[in-house]
């Protein structure tokens, strides 16, 4: 039982292929149900999908309503009354004609599905998506360090990738035992279909579209190491189940670092990890061909069946908010597997990271993860915890592995050209990091706003100041009440902010009359995004209504009209993801041309991560950045001396 390539050997010609529970569309391979094992389990609750079951359907909106509010949300990109009439008029035409029998279609296939975005979706937005998933899709986040009570783990990356691995399994075993409550928000249950995709996973390059492949959560006991290019089997629990004491875990870390990484210098298999930042038609091509080889496939096989990955990049130290972002966002490229969905990172001065693979899930689910696993940390009697790393480690049954690859001299050249590329593909992109100590959502709720929505309008006015114009932005809206339920969009550009922004830099404009449209601009907003959260937004539905198109149809009028698609073409891209354990998070901007802003709400601060391709865009994040802090400014002051706040800011 020591080796665990040899079991994952001995294990794959036994797998049978079982669907998910909660019959969710996809399947898991084991060799015994997840019941199986339920049923030993004396921790077992089956609580975390109860609600599954119970989960209303995503709605298809009425196609007049989907009409009413694009011409709504598009009134501040028209020029001029005849702009705003032209597209009036072929709305009215697609209502008309090709609307109609393309909604009827929409309603049919929606009947036969619970979720008829689904599919769509995950292939169009994610699995037939070609450009490499980092930087262009995954999103990461970085970890606060540690309090000074807590020196001895933050010091010591082995005993930091110990504590990190530790919570992590908690988390984990509270997934297998069905013990995570299922979520509710405001007396609306939340899918957690997520949840049942996070772990043993992997995503799986294709010709011309990917795939994803899960395994059962209990039945491979291990995780996957990454050390300077190398992967290796570590394993946490043992042969009955139980998971394996913190001494055990470091233990293998030890190991690596030590015996086994000296041991594989002279027959490296460093850089294998680098294929999967390649475009995934070409990492496809790598794929095939070490996949081809029985050691390489046993050793992916390995990877993508292992529970989650830790990345120990012992060579670095990022100190700066910017450093910290790009070591979780997308490292060195090298000490990495990018399509493994759980990554997480500690690097030689103790700083921690995690970065998700996106295609199966967002960022709600990720976020309890590591806010979980920040916590855990914080809250661990650090004196226990280095006395129990003292114990005798037992080592007869446990070892980590190294898992060794075919370097042909076609993967050693696929490698080289991919790191290139990797290099100058980062490069390209620009970070900045707004972090923004003044105020934070507590003040924002003492003056009456949403926090996100008062944010938003920070971003609209910091914009607006910048480029004296507005652009069409994007926020996600989780549509999780929903079963399967992902996001929708939120469009930010409104008349209401059209006239917010426009008021604020008018030096004609009172104070009052500002703050009555900054507060009718977030109040529309909010309005926005509750309708697209309960699934009546614009864009998922027209997105619908296109794919209803057969090959043979022409594309209606309103779906070729250059202001309809500059209307989804998000220029700026927004998403929330808070923590207060939490020092960064972020991804890539969505159009070359525009800003990603990934951003934080925080008691006493704020957080954007501001990403962009200056040469593609000719935009500057650190002009964007001196916007945002003059907009936050603007907007505390004038809210400040104007009004009252109802409590102590």
């Amino acid at each position: 039982m020591r080796e665990v390539i040899r079991i994952a050997r001995r294990m794959v010609s036994t797998l049978q292929k079982f669907p998910f529970e909660t019959r969710n569309g996809e399947h898991y391979f084991a060799q015994h149900p997840n019941a199986y094992y339920q049923r030993k389990r004396s921790g077992y609750q089956g609580v975390t999908f109860e609600n599954q079951a119970k989960l209303p359907s995503l709605p298809v909106p009425e196609l007049e309503e989907t009409l009413r509010k694009y011409i709504q949300t598009i009134r501040p990109f028209c020029q001029t009354r005849n702009q705003l009439e032209e597209q009036k008029a072929l709305c009215a035409k697609f209502a008309q004609d090709e609307g109609p029998e393309l909604q009827q279609r929409l309603t049919r296939f929606a009947a036969e599905s619970r979720n008829w975005l689904s599919r769509f979706w995950d292939d169009q937005a994610y699995l037939e998506y070609d450009d490499p998933v980092v930087p262009y899709v995954s999103y990461f986040y970085a970890h606060k360090p540690l309090p000074n009570s807590h020196a001895k783990i933050q010091s010591d990356p082995l005993i930091k990738a110990t504590a990190i691995i530790v919570s992590v399994l908690r988390f984990l075993e509270a997934i297998k035992d069905e013990a995570l409550p299922a979520e509710m928000i405001k007396n609306h249950p939340f899918c957690m279909n997520s949840f049942h995709l996070m772990f043993n996973n992997a995503r799986i390059p294709g010709n011309g579209k990917d795939s994803n492949v899960f395994y059962s959560l209990h039945e491979h006991n291990y995780i996957t190491v990454a050390l300077k290019g190398n992967f290796y089997t570590v394993r946490t629990h043992n042969d009955d189940g139980k998971v394996l004491e913190p001494v055990n875990i470091w233990y293998q870390l030890y190991e690596i670092t030590t015996r086994l990484s000296g041991r594989v210098q002279e027959l490296t298999n460093a850089g294998i990890g680098t294929l999967t930042s390649q475009p995934r038609s070409e990492w496809y091509q790598s794929y095939s061909e070490l996949m081809s080889n029985p050691m390489s496939r046993r050793s992916l096989d390995a990877i993508h069946q292992s529970s989650f990955m830790v990345c120990l990049d012992l060579d670095t130290s990022p100190v700066s908010w910017e450093e910290k972002s790009r070591f979780a966002w997308h490292g060195d490229g090298i000490n990495r597997y990018y399509d493994k969905p759980l990554q997480f990172f500690v690097a030689k001065n103790g700083t921690s990271g995690f970065l998700a693979e996106h295609s199966k899930m967002d960022g709600t689910p990720t976020l309890l993860l590591n806010d979980y696993v920040c916590r855990q940390l914080r809250n661990l009697d650090v004196n226990t915890f280095m006395d129990q790393l003292k114990l005798e480690p037992f080592v007869e049954a446990i070892g980590a592995e190294h898992l060794p690859f075919l370097m042909t001299p076609a993967i050693r050249d696929q490698i080289k050209l991919a790191h290139s590329r990797f290099l100058r593909e980062t490069a390209e992109h620009d970070l900045k990091v707004w972090h923004y100590n003044r105020f934070g959502k507590n003040a924002i709720k003492a003056f009456g706003f949403s926090p996100d929505s008062f944010i938003q309008q920070v971003i609209q006015l910091a914009v607006y100041k910048y480029l004296q114009k507005q652009v069409p932005t994007y926020e996600a809206a989780s549509t999780r009440r929903f079963f399967k339920g992902r996001t929708e969009t939120g469009r930010s550009v409104s008349v209401e902010s059209a006239k917010f922004v426009a008021d604020w830099e008018d030096p004609d404009v009172t104070d009052h009359e500002k703050i009555t449209s900054l507060r009718a601009s977030a109040t529309a907003h909010t309005a926005y995004l509750k309708t697209a959260s309960a699934g009546h937004g614009v864009d998922r539905h027209l997105f619908g209504l296109k794919n209803m198109l057969r090959t043979d149809e022409a594309v209606p009028d309103l779906f070729k009209d250059s202001l309809f698609k500059y209307s989804s073409t998000w220029l700026v891209s927004t998403s929330q993801l808070s923590s207060e354990y939490f020092e960064g998070y972020g991804w890539s901007q969505v159009n070359d041309n525009g800003f990603g802003l990934a951003y934080m709400l925080n008691k006493e601060w704020l957080h954007i991560n501001i990403v962009n391709k200056p040469a593609a865009s000719g935009l500057s994040v650190s002009k964007l950045h001196y916007f945002l802090t003059q907009a936050a400014d603007e907007m505390f002051e004038l809210l400040s001396k104007s009004e009252q706040p109802s409590s102590k800011l």
